[in-house]
Formats: C-alpha cells, sequence, structure tokens
C-alpha cells in the first residue's frame, strides 16, 4: 500500500507515513510507478504502538511477531 493509501486508512496524513516508514524501518514491498509501496500491516503495527504509548519493535520481524501475540491473546 502507498503512503497516500495507508493515510487514508489510518487517517494520518501521507508525510507521517513516510516519515514513520523512514524511522521504524517500515517494511518495503517495492514500488508502484514513482511511490514505494509498504506493507500495511506493518504501518498499523507502528501506529498501534505510537497510539498506545508503546515502545515501536525495532525490525519488521519483530512487529510480526508483536501481531501474533497480539491475535493470539484475542482468540
Amino acid at each position: 500500500m502507498t503512503a497516500r493509501q495507508a493515510a487514508e486508512r489510518l487517517e494520518r496524513e501521507p508525510c507521517t507515513i513516510r516519515k514513520w516508514a523512514q524511522r521504524y524501518q517500515a517494511r518495503v514491498l517495492g514500488r508502484a510507478g514513482r511511490e514505494t509501496v509498504f506493507d500495511f500491516a506493518d504501518l498499523a503495527t507502528i501506529e498501534w504502538c505510537i497510539w498506545a504509548s508503546r515502545e515501536v519493535p525495532a525490525t519488521a520481524e519483530d512487529r510480526d511477531e508483536l501481531r501474533a501475540a497480539r491475535r493470539a491473546a484475542t482468540a
């Protein structure tokens, strides 16, 4: 998902999404024309950590583990 698309879904500005992607090394899936395509699940996890005042895990793999743990806790 591009920064613009993610911004619409997360109700943020595209520049905020791009800054998070840079700061937290969000998983990049490729390019769509001139825009970078990010893993939306990774961006959503970053957004949740910020919203919940939690430390954002350093790597995308760590964020994958956090998502899996959250799913297991709610199941």
